[in-house]
C-alpha cells in the first residue's frame, strides 16, 4: 500500500522536528566522540592519524545529520558505525596504496641502479682493456728495471717494499718511478693523437 502524501501542515511539523533535532547535533557528536576514538584505536591506524580520522568521522556525521531522519527505523549507532568503518577502510586502502607505491619506487630505483652499475662496469672494463693494451705497448720502451718496478707497483707494492725486494736503494726506486711516469705519459699522448 502506498502512504498518503503529507499535507503542508504535517510537512512543516516534520521539518520543525528535524530542525530541533539538528540543533542537538553538537551535543550528540560530543557524546559520540569518545566512542569514535575507541573504535579508531586499532593496530593498523597510527596513533598520530587517529585524531585526524576522528575529525573526519565527526565532519561526515555532522554533514549527514542535516539530512538524517532521527525518527527512522535505522538506529543512529548503526549509521555511526558504518561511517567509522568507511573512514577506517579508506585509511587502510590509502596506507596500502602508499606502501605498494613506495615498494615499486624502491624496486624501480634498484633496477635503475643495477642497470647503470652494469653499464658502468662494462665501460670500465672496455676502458681498462684499452689502457691495458696501451700500457703493454708502452712497456716495451722501458728498461728492464723500470718494467720490473711498474709490475711491482701494479701488484700493490710500495716503493720501500720494492727496494727491499730488489735489494736497491729507495732513491733508485723513486727515480725509476719518475722516469716510468714521464715515458708512459709521453707514449700515451702520442698514441691518442
Amino acid at each position: 500500500m502506498q502512504e498518503a502524501p503529507l499535507n503542508n501542515q504535517e510537512q512543516t511539523t516534520s521539518d520543525n522536528n528535524r530542525a530541533l533535532r539538528f540543533k542537538d547535533v553538537p551535543q550528540i557528536l560530543q557524546m559520540l566522540s569518545p566512542m569514535i576514538r575507541l573504535r579508531l584505536n586499532h593496530y593498523s591506524i597510527h596513533p598520530n592519524d587517529q585524531d585526524d580520522l576522528c575529525q573526519d568521522v565527526l565532519i561526515k556525521l555532522y554533514r549527514a545529520f542535516k539530512h538524517f531522519d532521527f525518527e527512522a527505523e535505522i538506529p543512529l549507532e548503526h549509521y555511526v558505525n558504518r561511517v567509522i568503518k568507511n573512514v577506517k577502510n579508506d585509511y587502510i586502502r590509502h596506507k596500502r596504496y602508499s606502501y605498494e607505491r613506495q615498494a615499486k619506487l624502491i624496486n624501480e630505483y634498484i633496477v635503475d641502479y643495477n642497470n647503470s652499475k652494469v653499464e658502468r662496469s662494462l665501460d670500465t672494463h672496455i676502458l681498462a682493456v684499452d689502457i691495458g693494451t696501451k700500457l703493454q705497448q708502452s712497456m716495451t720502451n722501458l728498461t728492464h728495471l723500470e718494467q720490473t718496478v711498474v709490475l711491482y707497483l701494479l701488484n700493490g707494492y710500495k716503493p720501500n717494499e720494492i727496494a727491499a725486494t730488489l735489494d736497491l736503494r729507495i732513491k733508485v726506486v723513486y727515480n725509476a718511478i719518475q722516469r716510468c711516469k714521464m715515458k708512459l705519459k709521453r707514449n700515451f699522448k702520442m698514441k691518442t693523437k
